[in-house]
């Protein structure tokens, strides 16, 4: 836009001043010569006018006088032809005054003819050698005197026309040249100002720009969470909105690294759990069994305390199976296999027990019976944890509804869990499939953690939603057959 402007303003003043040059040209290549010969054929005429009213009759004879008569006329009329050509020599004239021009050198040209018979008479009583004051000689004499001074009076008036005509063209080309000036000093003007106000706005809308490099240097220094408003021009905004979908990705994806780190050390400890701590856990249960039946016909509480022992030791036992199963989950075996009835056969299974917490089960099956890509097994594992994770959130009010459902989106198919429970806190989600971190006393907090492994390992993914004191929704999504 600004080049544009610049290339409108140059072209205009470029445009005038091409105008105000080419009235220079007229008025230096037509209009001042014109004026010049124009008062040189004036000066002609007036020296033929006076020297007929003057010198003629100082000659001693009228040969003389009328030798030097020729002379003078030769001058005024060869003059006259020279200012004549003028107008056929210049295409510069303005039409008008070629006109003009025209009619005057034919007036005058008629009145030089008218006075041809006259001069003719002077020149044959010279030839005659009559004297001056002949009376042959002083009505012709008389006639050319009148003629010539009238020719004067005309070539005087037509020379002034022309210096009228030159002062008008010169003052119209400076009043030409202010005008250009005004226009140049106005359009200069406009271009400071626009100039000023280009950068003005450049000033304002590269100003995010600095928000824009602050959010950039805060995401680089390991403040992922760190957002700048999506606002401003459309660049400006877009670029804000990718830098926060960079800072998005980044802090995914450092979430990920961390939890991929802590699920490492998982297995490593869990290997050392199941070498160091499992087989001495069973034989402390066995010995503890062996130690209550043999305290089986003592009174006192010796054996309600080794059921306690046993008790606890089972629970050690659990928590070392299922960090077993984590440290030795194996890679899945995907096949295409119908949703529907698996989901159908786990609603099956579990019924009975979330009928004993008071937790009813509904199931909602997509018509058509969805194919999926997975391994059946272990996708049985995560839906088995995300119900029994829900119907102990229904559990802790009372009671209430676990509901599973199967949908179709695009290439692929989901699986909800959703319930009706006490939902879960916004600043728990973000933590809610990490290892080790549980919101149940008591808990691993390796359910999750590995339900989300499950569902990643099939090429899926594993969602959340949940509002407290309404419920909160799981969603399994894994690839439909295409």
């Amino acid at each position: 836009m600004l080049t544009l402007t610049f290339g409108v303003i140059t072209a205009t003043i470029v445009f005038n001043m091409s105008r105000v040059e080419d009235q220079i040209q007229v008025v230096r290549k037509a209009y001042v010569p014109l004026a010049l010969q124009s008062k040189e054929l004036t000066r002609i005429q007036q020296d033929l006018s006076s020297y007929l009213e003057e010198g003629f009759t100082d000659w001693p004879n009228l040969l003389s006088a009328d030798s030097a008569l020729v002379r003078k006329r030769d001058q005024r009329n060869k003059s006259l032809e020279t200012l004549r050509q003028y107008p056929r020599n210049l295409t510069e004239l303005a039409e008008a005054d070629a006109k003009q021009f025209d009619e005057d050198f034919a007036m005058m040209q008629r009145q030089i003819d008218a006075l041809k018979p006259d001069y003719d008479a002077i020149h044959a009583a010279a030839g005659k050698s009559l004297p001056i004051d002949d009376a042959t000689v002083i009505e012709p004499l008389k006639r050319i005197k009148a003629g010539e001074a009238k020719l004067a009076g005309f070539a005087k008036g037509n020379s002034n026309t022309f210096e009228r005509r030159v002062e008008s063209r010169t003052q119209r080309v400076e009043e030409n040249e202010h005008i250009l000036r005004r226009w140049t000093i106005g359009l200069g003007l406009a271009a400071v100002v626009l100039g000023l106000v280009t950068t003005l706005w450049v000033v304002v809308t590269l100003r995010p720009l600095r928000r824009l490099r602050e959010a950039a240097r805060r995401v680089a220094a390991g403040n992922y969470e760190s957002r700048i408003e999506e606002r401003g021009p459309t660049e400006v905004a877009d670029l804000a909105r990718e830098l926060n979908s960079m800072a998005r990705a980044v802090e995914e994806r450092e979430r990920e690294l961390v939890r991929s780190e802590r699920l490492a050390a998982v297995g490593k400890m869990a290997a050392m759990i199941t070498h160091e701590v499992r087989n001495p856990l069973s034989s402390i249960g066995l010995n503890t069994e062996l130690l209550e039946d043999e305290l089986a016909d003592l009174p006192g509480d010796a054996k309600n305390l080794c059921r306690s022992i046993h008790r606890e030791v089972d629970r050690l036992t659990a928590i070392t199976e299922e960090y077993l199963a984590f440290a030795r989950l194996p890679k899945p075996k995907l096949a295409y296999e119908a949703v529907n009835p698996l989901v159908g056969a786990l609603a099956a299974f579990v019924r009975e027990d979330l009928a004993a917490k008071q937790v009813d089960l509904a199931i909602e099956l997509v018509d058509g019976d969805p194919i999926a890509l997975i391994d059946a097994a272990q996708l049985r594992q995560c839906l088995i944890n995300l119900v029994r994770n829900a119907s102990e959130a229904v559990a802790s009010k009372g009671r209430g509804k676990v509901t599973l459902r199967t949908k179709r989106a695009s290439e692929r198919v989901l699986i909800e869990v959703e319930d009706d429970g006490t939902g879960i806190p916004p600043d728990v989600l973000p933590k809610l499939f990490d290892p080790f971190f549980s919101t149940k006393e008591g808990g691993s907090g390796l359910g999750l953690a590995l339900t989300q492994q499950i569902v990643k390992d099939h090429g899926g993914d594993l969602t959340v939603d949940s509002t407290v004191g309404k419920g909160t929704v799981f969603r399994v999504a894994v690839s439909a057959r295409p």
